[in-house]
């Protein structure tokens, strides 16, 4: 059983600094822990609500065997933090889903992305079109946030993500082997880009487009032509629309 020591510590993983120091996050609902056990994703405990158990057989099987505890209504809600919570958490060690070196012939990157629900859609749909790998950007919201790992759905335990200290130079460093692919509003029609070859593509905040430093190492910029009234597409739609025509 946890201590109160423990169980302080666990809700202070509600703060980026605490998640930083332990490499502990909090995955929050039954999808994502499932997803989670699943994954082979080293999880520290689980926590469920009284009456939460039943017989979802699946659940119980994931849960054989291991660290759980029963939390009534006013505990569990100490580490919750979702308005009307489903009832199981689980406290997730980080480490295993992070990649120092990158390997894959597409890699998504994200530049200032600061709304965690559009990084979650991005790393969901990453997920669905088979695109492992995907650099985070120094800028962009904390990818282990709350909303953030809620938003994926689980996708977050299914890829590989590679936590850049300056976005600019780790993108330098793959130009040798990749091709730098931006989108920003200026760029050409994106079905009309390059095909093949190892590429990263490259999403930024919509409001304010990537940085002057990234277009000027981009081998090309891309966009997303339309034909109505819309100031811009939402980042993690255009990203979506992208990744759905990348070969």
């Amino acid at each position: 059983m946890a201590t109160k020591s423990e169980m302080k510590r666990y809700a202070s993983l509600k703060d980026r600094k605490a998640r930083a120091e332990s490499d502990l996050f909090i995955a929050e609902g039954r999808k994502i822990v499932t997803e989670g056990l699943r994954s082979g994703c080293p999880c520290e405990n689980v926590f469920v609500r009284k009456g939460y158990l039943g017989g979802d057989e699946e659940m119980n099987r994931l849960l054989s065997g291991r660290e759980m505890e029963v939390l009534d209504e006013q505990e569990f809600r100490k580490l919750s933090d979702t308005r009307n919570p489903q009832g199981i958490l689980g406290i997730f060690d980080y480490r295993n889903l992070l990649v120092k070196d990158l390997a894959e012939d597409t890699i998504i990157a994200l530049f200032d992305v600061a709304d965690p629900r559009n990084m979650g859609t991005i790393i969901r749909s990453a997920d669905w079109f088979g695109i492992r790998e995907i650099v985070i950007g120094e800028t962009c919201v904390d990818l282990f946030n709350d909303k953030v790992v809620r938003s994926t759905m689980g996708s977050i335990f299914h890829n590989r993500f590679h936590l850049a200290s300056d976005l600019s130079s780790t993108l330098s460093a793959l130009k040798p082997e990749y091709r730098i692919v931006t989108a920003d509003i200026g760029g050409a029609d994106y079905r009309k880009r390059r095909i093949g070859g190892k590429r990263v593509f490259v999403f930024s905040n919509e409001a304010r487009g990537p940085s002057r430093d990234i277009l000027e190492i981009s081998d090309e910029i891309v966009t997303i032509t339309g034909k109505g009234r819309a100031e811009s597409l939402n980042v993690s739609c255009a990203a979506a629309i992208i990744m759905a025509d990348i070969e």
